[in-house]
């Protein structure tokens, strides 16, 4: 036989807490939150060092040259009265008898006048670059006359950078002093390269206070002052000569004007070429008495001014002649 159940017993004593478990995986980063607020300026930095140079900047284009104005020719003044007439000069004593004229049947040619003169001709070429380059000899018959001389031929300066030559005569061994020397200059100054000129140039002048007889006429090249030596050509395919006049007298008369032109247009740059150049021509119905002879320079007809020099290391010469009438 069962009785009945006992009466439920009082809860146990807690259980002592488990160790606590491993960390578990680490979770998503959340999400990025909105940008703060800008910050106050900081401190300015220390100054950095200076940087390099900059290349030079291009040349600026070249100023106008000034031009002269020349003034207006004044009037011309009064012709001043005529004053009287002096007094009667006593009567000369009767002169010598002359003596007898030449027939007026002589040959024509006996009315033009004699010239003591003579060319020396040659067709051979040089390279001397320093040195004499030909001699010619001339019969001087006065004493008291002049010589005039004359190159005409070919005449070239070749090399790099800045090179010069220079051309002039010689009279005995020495040059001219009656009253300078008789000289060209040849200078050319390339960018770059250099160009192989052949041209034909000429030069000229008097000279004075040379002795009566046997004169011999050098043509010399040599160096530039102040300038390196070029690599000088003298004569190239055609007849280079010197002519010698003796003469006692001076140059110039014509019927138009007396000029020369020159005339440059480069590709790209600005050579410097300072060549010997030389003109001349007659001038008729002038005046008798006191003529004022000028050289001047100035505007080419329809071209634009350029920057012109007259004269440069060497003689710059006038040369004036009084001369009778052409044939009609």
């Amino acid at each position: 036989m069962l009785g009945f159940p006992g009466i439920p017993g009082s809860n146990g004593i807690p259980g002592v807490p488990g160790v606590p478990g491993p960390h578990g995986p680490q979770g998503r980063d959340g999400v990025k939150g909105q940008i703060g607020d800008k910050g106050s300026q900081g401190i300015p930095g220390p100054r950095g060092d200076r940087g390099r140079e900059g290349p030079p900047g291009k040349s600026g284009s070249r100023g106008i040259k000034e031009i002269k104005a020349v003034g207006v020719k004044g009037e011309r003044g009064i012709v001043g009265m005529e004053g009287e007439r002096g007094i009667a000069g006593m009567k000369g004593r009767k002169g010598d008898k002359g003596e007898k004229g030449e027939s007026a049947k002589a040959s024509q040619a006996s009315a033009v006048p004699q010239t003591n003169w003579k060319q020396c001709v040659w067709t051979s070429w040089s390279d001397t670059d320093n040195g004499k380059i030909k001699d010619c000899a001339f019969n001087k018959l006065q004493s008291n006359s002049a010589l005039r001389v004359s190159f005409q031929g070919n005449m070239r300066v070749e090399g790099t950078s800045s090179k010069c030559n220079r051309w002039y005569f010689k009279f005995n061994g020495n040059e001219c002093s009656g009253p300078m020397t008789i000289e060209a200059v040849v200078y050319n100054w390339w960018l770059s390269g250099s160009p192989d000129l052949l041209h034909h140039r000429s030069f000229e002048g008097y000279c004075e206070n040379i002795p009566q007889g046997t004169v011999r006429v050098e043509l010399w090249v040599g160096q530039c002052s102040g300038v390196a030596l070029g690599d000088a050509y003298t004569g190239w395919n055609s007849v280079s000569r010197i002519m010698i006049e003796e003469f006692n007298g001076n140059e110039c008369s014509g019927p138009m004007t007396i000029e020369a032109v020159v005339y440059n247009w480069w590709l790209s740059g600005s050579p410097d070429l300072l060549h010997h150049r030389s003109f001349e021509g007659y001038c008729e119905n002038i005046p008798q008495g006191t003529v004022r002879v000028e050289l001047w320079v100035g505007q080419c007809s329809g071209v634009a001014l350029g920057d012109a020099y007259t004269g440069w290391n060497s003689v710059s010469r006038i040369m004036i002649e009084e001369v009778s009438r052409p044939q009609s």
